[in-house]
């Protein structure tokens, strides 16, 4: 069986994933984040275009980040802008099987909130309305005992990977996590396929509609836009047209998903 055929069952089956939410009367909420967001270029102007329907949690890295990036989205309101960390680097020891962490404790609360405290500053500094108080951890890795000082520093939001276990896990903190990521990394960014791909979309889609999962969290799109290759881009293309589209199926902004705290 050729690619295209492979392909092509993949697409029908999400089709009728959406078709049994539409049978029960539900719809299938989705949202889209993109990670590690440092400048514009066209990758981004691309990325800014296909989610104009959809919107989209950028996450930017603040220590990293150009200013030219702000006049770069200036001209899309459906962009949000989420901070990723501080630097992007790891500070969990290497060799242990820890994986990569910027947000775990390795190095102490105090350095570690000193950090999310300054990116916090970057982006207030550069961002006004299109800025959202939501924390996006680094390699989606971040210690539940940060969850209170954040809080209490002024963020509102959390989002890593996977489904979320408790939406609030401290009053005031929402957490709406990203669950299918279109890359494969081990090998150096490629696109993983429209079958392994759509795969993990139905397997979040199906747990929400057994009641496995929290069935109201929305399906996240997780994307690396500047890691995108061509193939990846034409799936991400397709299926925001086909969520568009569909009678049972929504997209819904950052806006939408966080408890953002009144001014």
């Amino acid at each position: 069986m050729g690619n295209n055929a492979e392909n092509d069952i993949a697409w029908a089956q999400l089709h009728a994933e959406l078709e049994a939410w539409y049978s029960a009367g539900q719809v299938a909420t989705f949202w889209w984040r993109d990670d590690d967001a440092c400048a514009p270029g066209p990758k981004l102007d691309k990325l800014v275009d296909i989610t104009a329907p959809c919107g989209l949690l950028l996450a930017v890295i603040p220590r990293r980040m150009d200013a030219s990036l702000v006049t770069a989205l200036s001209h899309a309101p459906h962009v949000h802008i989420a901070q990723h960390g501080y630097a992007h680097i790891n500070h969990a020891p290497r060799g242990k099987g820890l994986g990569a962490w910027e947000l775990g404790l390795h190095r102490g609360l105090d350095s570690v909130m000193a950090d999310i405290d300054a990116g916090r500053t970057i982006l207030e500094d550069q961002f006004e309305s299109n800025l959202l108080p939501v924390i996006v951890p680094p390699w989606n890795h971040i210690a539940a005992e940060l969850f209170t000082p954040i809080l209490a520093s002024g963020f509102c939001g959390v989002s890593a990977f996977g489904p979320r276990g408790d939406k609030n896990p401290e009053q005031g903190l929402t957490v709406v996590n990203a669950h299918c990521d279109p890359i494969r990394w081990k090998t150096g960014p490629q696109f993983r396929g429209v079958t392994k791909t759509i795969a993990q979309l139905l397997e979040h889609l199906s747990a929400r509609r057994a009641g496995r999962v929290d069935a109201d969290e929305p399906t996240g799109l997780l994307t690396h836009h500047i890691d995108l290759d061509e193939a990846g881009w034409a799936f991400c293309t397709q299926l925001a047209s086909i969520i568009d589209q569909h009678a049972a199926a929504q997209w819904r902004s950052p806006e939408q998903l966080f408890c953002v705290p009144s001014v």
